[in-house]
């Protein structure tokens, strides 16, 4: 029970500090934003895909929360495959801006849910790499307009681990097709995504209260070959084609919650005209 009591104390501490990173950089970001802003993070069904994090732009922010429920259905190993569970709920808080961030945000101000089941078969082709094709079927609501819409969309996913000199560099490869489809509306959008990263984690561990928790720096390029819509439904639109994105997490956490594999960092991601400010609670691709 105490040593419960202690991992919990360690990870709401690193929590802690990270949402003060992050609630300084949302602050700043406010400052210099319009506070008439309307919710249309590219179309809404697709939050899923685009993880926790505050995406702003001239006149225009949103942040998204993810809860990433999973199950391990069978746990993979260097002899058989793996199959894993995933379960993700997604939350859209419209008008970022006017909510007060002094207090945790109600439930009145979420603008979207999204729902998205989805399955993994994860298969280790040799002891340092690991191929994992994937499919979701899911649904997404917006809460303003009552509207239900449904999405499907599969994909491969690619890690592979090289060890130099202690120190482990992790090469992670999506590719991502999705469509989403709204019986009220004629035309369905398509999500399309190549996305490359590239993590390194460092040689050496930091010892904070007792837990060895190990520094991670990362770099994520995501490629849209048909060009991403952010905000498509409001009168500022957005096209991004290319994003980069850096940042960095702490992992070898306790799992907490229903976070397992816990990771614990921010990153900030630039494409056009458009800012991502990403909080993160697992491996950042």
């Amino acid at each position: 029970m105490l040593s419960n009591r202690i991992k919990a104390a360690r990870i709401f501490g690193l929590l802690g500090l990270l949402v003060l990173v992050f609630t300084s950089q949302i602050n700043f970001i406010l400052a210099e934003t319009k506070n008439d802003s309307t919710f249309g993070i590219t179309s809404f069904s697709f939050a899923s895909y685009l993880g926790t994090g505050f995406y702003s732009t001239s006149g225009q922010e949103v942040f998204v929360f993810q809860m990433p429920f999973k199950h391990t259905i069978k746990e993979e190993t260097d002899q058989q495959a793996g199959w894993r569970l995933n379960l993700p709920v997604t939350l859209g808080f419209i008008n970022f801006s006017k909510l007060d961030i002094e207090e945790l945000p109600q439930l009145d101000d979420v603008g979207t849910i999204t729902f998205l089941p989805g399955i993994e078969y994860r298969k280790k082709i040799t002891s340092n790499w690991t191929l994992i094709p994937f499919a979701d079927y899911g649904f997404a609501r917006d809460l303003n307009n009552t509207n239900n819409v449904l999405i499907i969309g599969a994909g491969l996913k690619s890690y592979a681990d090289f060890d130099i000199s202690g120190a482990v560099i992790t090469l992670g490869n999506r590719l991502l097709y999705a469509r989403e489809s709204d019986k009220n509306v004629e035309i369905n959008s398509d999500y399309t995504l190549i996305e490359t990263g590239l993590n390194l984690r460092m040689d050496h561990k930091a010892d904070i209260f007792g837990q060895d928790i190990q520094l991670n720096l990362y770099y994520v390029n995501y490629y849209y070959p048909d060009d991403l819509v952010f905000f498509d439904r409001t009168t500022s639109p957005i096209r991004v084609g290319v994003e980069n994105e850096v940042g960095f997490t702490f992992s070898n956490i306790p799992d907490f919650m229903f976070f397992s594999n816990l990771h614990l960092g921010f990153g900030v991601r630039i494409g056009n005209d458009l800012r991502v400010y990403r909080l993160l609670f697992s491996a950042p691709f």
